[in-house]
């Protein structure tokens, strides 16, 4: 990186984190503050290797693996156990979490982590399962049933499978819910050959299966993609309404659609270092014509990815009295090549922008609680509410329970007439000259102007080995980890990345222009003009910090409004940090009110454009033009 870009990156850290927009008036409801019911949890074990998946098999051998655990912690209004405290009055959601890949296993003794499954002798499990404890009893205290379950037997083998456990994950998570099914109904045991019955009828009728979402994180993340996609193949499939990953992996590219999805990204993952995850967003927005559903990326600044886990990070977990750290937990950024201090996101530089592991678990609180909320409901007292949206899709800011205003909101509207209408997907380069409404594109002083990213990464088969192409990299020569909308798929190679439009400017005066034709011109009904953007800090062009530009609004009349992007978001910002995986290209979404756009006719609007005048020279990466509610 050359001193001017040194220079730029340091600017941007003021840029991005002096103030957030002012992006909605008054205080808005939080998400990640606790509901009226008071909270109980009770941990369970039906055995260590009480369930195999069937698709925990050798890839090389073919034959099965072993087993894995069946037990968990279970998160619920205190009221169903105590028959005196406040419940809701209908059957309650159930919300379940699977963690990711971690240590399975501790000496007793020493604390050391420990291999093999069911754990060595002298050893005990490793609990992740209760790592979420933060976000199950929120949703509890709103009147939510969470079962945090575990997944250790599969962390231990899937490496040697051919999906690194994704399926088997799946089929875990689905003979969890079998056990719920019979808890929630007639109660009794509801493993068969087994006599334990840890929950008796306490929860019989008091859980609607029918009304069930997934959280996973770290390889868990992918692991409620891929259960999705598992139990709609089912012969009778449970209802799933809505699935969260926390810094998942993204191995085999499953593509959820029909049910809202939201992702975490955590900006100084070390883990899952290229935020591979995006590709749950970016493959899911057009995949389906008429997708109802709605989907949700976050970006969260400074956040690792262990410390949304509290059994993994530095401190809560400490089975070994006067120990020191939890059985395997570390930060995970710590891992940079040559033990390179970043200035954003070590821990060690001073002025970092690193989050504690309080704000880490309030940030994930305050966007589970939001988000869950939302889609799961059972009626009038528990969820189903619209007050979190202007949060989730970036019009409103962090609440405070987030602990922190350095995250980015991405929305993408279901693809219904009253929900989006597309101007620019950018997927095809027809759409350099025409955009999807049949509108002509006029750019005028732009160089590139031209489409980047997502051709496959080898036509013939097998892993990508050629060299990085403007064709599947928006950024040729930077790393996959610095431009995670492009990074390969471990085992999908065939599936492209991000397409976007690249374009830049030398001299003031460039612009882009999208005509709207007749039958799209009314943008009344439509709450926001919106598009996901990045600043190019390959580009030298780029001498500022943000790259900031105009929107402008002309209606048919000739009447034109103009709003400076920097008003309502900071997604242009130049990226912060500079080793390695960093400075990272994130697609992070703006959205401006079109309230904004005063003294036009927003019924009849002839034009979109983007003026480059704020600066005489920059360059942007930009997707998913539309306007949306």
């Amino acid at each position: 990186m050359t001193r001017l870009t040194r220079t730029l990156a340091g600017w941007a850290l003021a840029v991005l984190f002096s103030f957030y927009p002012p992006l909605c008036l008054g205080a808005a409801p939080d998400p990640g503050q606790p509901g009226p019911y008071p909270v109980a949890s009770q941990d369970y074990n039906f055995g260590l290797t009480a369930f195999t998946p069937p698709a925990l098999v050798s890839a090389t051998t073919g034959k099965l693996l072993g087993p894995n655990e069946l037990d968990g912690r279970v998160y619920y209004p205190k009221g169903i156990d105590d028959k005196v405290s406040a419940l809701p009055t209908g059957r309650m959601p159930l919300v379940v979490f699977v963690h990711g890949r971690h240590g399975t296993s501790y000496n007793v003794t020493t604390g050391a982590t420990t291999s093999g499954w069911p754990p060595p002798a002298g050893s005990a499990q490793i609990p992740s399962y209760a790592g979420y404890d933060y976000a199950g009893a929120l949703l509890a205290s709103h009147g939510y049933v969470v079962v945090s379950i575990g997944a250790n037997g599969i962390n231990f083998f899937d490496n040697a499978t051919a999906d690194r456990g994704m399926l088997a994950r799946a089929q875990l998570i689905q003979k969890n819910l079998d056990l719920w099914s019979v808890i929630a109904t007639t109660g009794g045991p509801p493993l068969a050959g087994s006599a334990l019955d840890p929950f008796g009828t306490k929860f019989a009728g008091r859980i609607d299966m029918a009304d069930i979402a997934t959280m996973g994180h770290s390889r868990g993340g992918e692991g409620v993609m891929a259960h999705y996609v598992y139990n709609l193949a089912q012969p009778k499939p449970y209802a799933i309404k809505a699935v969260f990953a926390i810094a998942p992996v993204d191995y085999n590219r499953y593509v959820v659609n029909g049910a809202p999805i939201a992702t975490i990204l955590p900006y100084c993952d070390g883990d899952v270092s290229d935020n591979q995850g995006t590709h749950f967003f970016d493959d899911a927005r057009y995949n389906v014509p008429g997708d109802p559903a709605p989907k949700y990326n976050f970006t969260v600044m400074g956040a690792n990815h262990d410390y949304y886990n509290t059994v993994w990070d530095n401190f809560l977990f400490r089975p070994i009295p006067g120990s020191a750290l939890s059985p395997g937990a570390a930060d995970d950024w710590q891992g940079t090549p040559d033990w390179q201090v970043d200035p954003f996101a070590s821990q060690l530089a001073p002025a970092n922008h690193r989050l504690t592991s309080a704000q880490q678990e309030g940030t994930g609180a305050a966007l589970m609680g939001a988000f869950f909320r939302t889609y799961l409901t059972n009626g009038a007292d528990v969820g189903g509410s619209s007050q979190f949206l202007p949060f989730l899709k970036g019009d409103a800011p962090p609440p405070p329970s987030a602990l922190t205003t350095e995250l980015f909101q991405t929305y993408h509207a279901p693809d219904t007439a009253a929900a989006r209408q597309d101007i620019g997907r950018f997927l095809s380069a027809a759409e350099l000259t025409t955009n999807v409404l049949g509108g002509a594109v006029l750019p005028v002083g732009l160089a590139p102007y031209t489409l980047a990213g997502g051709a496959p990464y080898n036509a013939t088969g097998g892993p990508y080995v050629g060299p990085p192409t403007l064709a599947q990299f928006a950024l040729p020569g930077q790393p996959s980890a610095r431009q995670p909308g492009n990074t390969p798929s471990l085992y999908a190679t065939q599936v492209g990345g991000l397409r976007q439009l690249e374009l830049g400017w030398s001299r003031p005066g460039a612009s882009l222009e999208e005509r709207i034709p007749q039958g799209a011109r009314d943008f009344s009904s439509f709450s926001a003009l919106s598009f996901r953007a990045a600043l190019n800090f390959t580009d030298w062009r780029n001498y500022s910090p943000f790259a900031d530009f105009d929107v402008v609004l002309t209606d048919t009349a000739g009447r034109a409004a103009a709003v400076p992007v920097s008003a309502w978001s900071k997604a242009l910002a130049y990226p912060p940090g500079k080793i390695a995986r960093l400075p990272k290209v994130e697609m992070n979404g703006v959205r401006i009110p079109l309230s904004a756009f005063k003294g036009m006719d927003l019924s009849a609007v002839a034009s979109v454009k983007l003026v480059f005048d704020r600066q005489p020279s920059g360059a942007v990466l930009l997707t998913d033009l539309a306007v949306s509610d």
